[in-house]
């Protein structure tokens, strides 16, 4: 085309041939000679020649490799490496904190470097250094020995606000990090880590961290202008910088009859309203959420959920919540109704994004949020609108230039208006409705040990099956809520008939709801919630049951973590449960331990639906008559040889009922002075030996190894004197004693004995925690079992040796050992 329009000028050459010869003559000379010039230009590659900084792969065209790495201990020195210089050499870093300024990044050069020692100084010379640092330096910062006992708040600010560090607020005392920042403009890749160091016996420091990689600076350059029409939704009252954002985000509203959508705009655009914008939907009712990415300026993502009428809806907000990346900012509005379906799973995840407020949500209200996935503490960015006489919350919005990287802030989470509305129309719930208690939020805690996430305990239903005592309800529910990891969305609360004040009641704790027909005999409700629960969780193998005047421990479901698969691999146990019938003060305080029995000891204990649905359902077995305290399935012929598996120390406690009730006598003395854990992470440990065979082989290694007691060391107590022992506590010492039976089911030397330890002993029962003739209990730090003649730890006893084995019996002898 180029040699065409060259040849169309020579057509005007039409008085001067000569000269058009010549002219002619000239293009096709310089035609030839910019075609050979054109070959001779070089191509340049798409990636650098050689790898830098010790990278596998060359860098693209562009990027800068880079190497930061750690000091060890207080020994190696630090390591800094930048498109293949090493910027600091060992004796040049000190301890503290080693930083390389680039004051022109793009190319390279104005590169200084300072070292700041925050063990012995403190940190006005670095903040001052920071706050020299202009808009689009690069600086690169590492560690050495320790740089975080005088680093300061004010400095760690700097880092996170005007370098965009995620991490700076974890180091502590001999930690290590390693950070590459610009001022103002975020960065991407493998740009930060931090090792936070906790103590440990024989361990100083934190370990060894390094970054590795290619990285693309930008050129910095201010925000341009947004033009806006005066007055327009995307309208902000100020010009926002290059480290902010220009937001308005405006919730719906409900006025003169009219209903108005939410709407969203960012960066001068609106990218949700109330029309379709591209191929994105209007907003609708409930809970309307854009994501943005503010480093390169987009929207990610949105999402609608109807939390008004869909539980599916609300499941699905908490997982597009939880899939938010690192950094990205979460605009959040509603719409019509929010609340009647929103669960406190997912209002957990709007915590951790930085919501305060959406746990006061309350029906109808209005709302608007603009949060950070990953932000340190609540973001300042929230609105309520609270109810107006048309029933509907008024309009709120926030117009403002959001920064790229949120500073959180230390504001508590909101407590629930439910709460005080629900004490101001209830009374006589004490515990409640402290003035202390209604400041106070009512939310679930979050799992405190992130290797159970997937624990099938999690999410196991719980079964609450209260009777009629709202009060004992209330406690109950407020220990569930305690417990970390609850789902509430798990738990059912089966009422008798649908009432206000439980429906309400429940509600505030955001457990989920089912209803059964009212009976006076809590027995007949016991069995009727057991069988609902099995229709409202057809898959569900599984149910955790806890029955009237329950509260649980924190750590409940850190115990079934470690003991619910146990009934996957052993038929042979009937339940798991979380109550000790021994669990006594003084007779119980290892949370580690564990025991098979032959009771079913109830309160707080795993349904198994095959057992039930099997043998127990509509079998007219007799089973289930009796209150489970008082003894289900003792008959061995609908036992078959199972067992039920018990703690050490009980995970539920059973609170104590008020009046006078024909069972009165006989809880008194079983409630007395019980252990309960008080641990978040206390876990049974060595599991895997209750099941049936392992369990045996346990017990014979333990009878094996026990010390046993002479009758002298009882016989004062046996004849109704307090039991003395002159045993060293706290030991994990092992003890046996050795008591006559005719049978098997013979007892009458084991009660004598387990009066003595003061165990449970009622005229009107059974002795609690036997199996196969061994009791087992905890006192003062050591392990005590009391060993009957006819069971089969006895003959394990028998077979050590040629000693002599002492029997305590009615006449006080003793049998040599066989």
């Amino acid at each position: 085309m180029w040699l065409i329009r060259k040849l169309i000028r020579v057509r005007v050459c039409q008085h001067a041939i000569a000269s058009c010869l010549i002219i002619l003559t000239f293009v096709l000379l310089s035609y030839v000679f910019q075609e050979d010039e054109t070959e001779k230009i070089p191509i340049m590659p798409a990636y650098d020649i050689e790898a830098k900084c010790g990278n596998k792969s060359p860098c693209q065209r562009g990027q800068f490799a880079y190497h930061v790495r750690t000091g060890h201990k207080n020994k190696e020195k630090p390591y800094m490496c930048l498109d293949g210089k090493e910027l600091m050499t060992p004796e040049t870093m000190s301890r503290g904190l080693n930083i390389v300024r680039i004051q022109d990044p793009t190319h390279m050069q104005k590169i200084t470097t300072q070292t700041f020692d925050l063990y012995d100084e403190d940190s006005s010379r670095l903040e001052a250094f920071l706050g020299s640092i202009g808009d689009g330096q690069l600086i690169i910062v590492v560690s050495f020995d320790d740089a975080a006992y005088q680093l300061s708040d004010a400095a760690r600010k700097v880092f996170m606000n005007n370098f965009y560090s995620q991490h700076v607020y974890r180091l502590n005392y001999r930690g290590q990090w390693a950070f590459m920042g610009q001022k103002g403009m975020p960065l991407q890749g493998d740009i930060e880590k931090v090792n936070p160091f906790a103590p440990a016996p024989g361990v100083e420091w934190g370990d060894q961290l390094e970054i590795q990689g290619c990285i693309h600076i930008k050129e910095h350059q201010k925000r341009k202008p947004v033009v806006i029409q005066s007055g327009s939704l995307c309208d902000v009252k100020e010009e926002c910088d290059y480290n902010s954002i220009p937001i308005h985000v405006e919730s719906g509203e409900y006025h003169a009859g009219r209903k108005t959508l939410p709407r969203v705009c960012v960066n001068g655009e609106l990218v949700l309203g109330n029309r379709r914008i591209g191929k994105e939907d209007p907003a609708k009712r409930g809970l309307n959420f854009v994501v943005f990415n503010p480093i390169d300026e987009v929207v990610v993502k949105i999402g609608r959920f109807d939390t008004y009428e869909s539980p599916s809806d609300d499941r699905e907000a908490a997982a597009f919540l939880q899939t938010v990346q690192d950094g990205h900012l979460v605009i959040g509005t509603v719409f019509d109704e929010a609340t009647n379906q929103l669960s406190f799973e997912t209002k957990g995840v709007l915590k951790n994004l930085g919501s305060t407020q959406i746990f006061a949500l309350d029906y109808r209200e209005m709302w608007v949020f603009i949060g950070q996935k990953g932000i340190d503490g609540a973001t300042p960015y929230e609105k309520i609108g609270n109810k107006l006489p048309t029933s509907w919350g008024a309009k709120v919005d926030i117009q403002d230039c959001i920064p790229k990287q949120i500073e959180g802030t230390n504001s508590k989470v909101a407590a629930s208006r439910k709460k005080k509305k629900f004490c101001e129309e209830y009374d006589g719930y004490p515990e409640l409705c402290t003035e202390e208690n209604l400041l106070l939020p009512v939310f679930p805690k979050p799992l405190d040990d992130i290797s159970l996430q997937s624990n099938p305990a999690y999410s196991t239903p719980i079964v609450v099956i209260p009777g009629t005592d709202l009060r004992a309800l209330e406690r109950c529910l407020a220990s569930l809520i305690d417990v970390p990891g609850i789902r509430p969305s798990n738990v059912m609360v089966m009422l008798e008939g649908s009432f206000a004040e439980p429906n309400d009641l429940v509600s505030l704790y955001g457990f989920r709801v089912d209803f059964i027909k009212s009976s006076a005999n809590y027995q007949k409700t016991l069995i009727s919630g057991i069988e609902r629960s099995l229709t409202a969780f057809p898959g569900n193998e599984y149910i955790i049951i806890l029955e009237e005047y329950v509260e649980v421990t924190p750590d409940f479901l850190h115990y079934f973590s470690q003991t619910l698969p146990l009934l996957d691999k052993d038929n042979t146990i009937l339940t798991i449960s979380a109550w000790n019938q021994n669990g006594f003060e003084h007779t119980s305080g290892d949370q580690h331990l564990l025991y098979r029995t032959e009771d079913f000891p109830g309160f707080g204990w795993v349904l198994r639906r095959k057992f039930y649905t099997g043998e127990i359902f509509n079998k007219n077995t007799g089973c289930c008559s009796v209150p489970t305290w008082r003894g289900w399935l003792l008959d061995d012929n609908m036992r078959k040889g199972r067992h039920s598996i018990v703690p050490d120390v009980s995970r539920v406690k059973r609170i104590k009922k008020d009046g006078f009730y024909e069972e009165k006598s006989f809880l008194d003395a079983y409630l007395a002075n019980r252990k309960t854990s008080s641990g978040y992470l206390t876990e049974p440990n060595e599991v895997y030996k209750l099941v049936a065979d392992e369990y045996d082989k346990e017990l014979d290694r333990l009878v094996s190894g026990s010390t046993a007691m002479m009758e002298s060391e009882l016989s004062i107590c046996l004849h109704g004197a307090s039991l003395i022992l002159q045993h060293e506590p706290d030991k994990g010492h092992l003890y046996a004693v050795y008591y006559q039976q005719d049978t098997l089911d013979d007892t009458v030397m084991l009660r004598k004995l387990a009066t003595c330890f003061g165990l449970f002993v009622h005229n009107e029962s059974h002795i609690r925690g036997v199996y196969k003739g061994l009791l087992r209990f905890t006192r003062d730090g050591n392990q005590y079992m009391l060993i009957g003649t006819q069971s089969p730890f006895y003959t394990t006893a028998q077979s050590q040796g040629n000693k002599v084995l002492p029997v305590i019996g009615n006449k006080s002898h003793y049998i040599l050992r066989r």
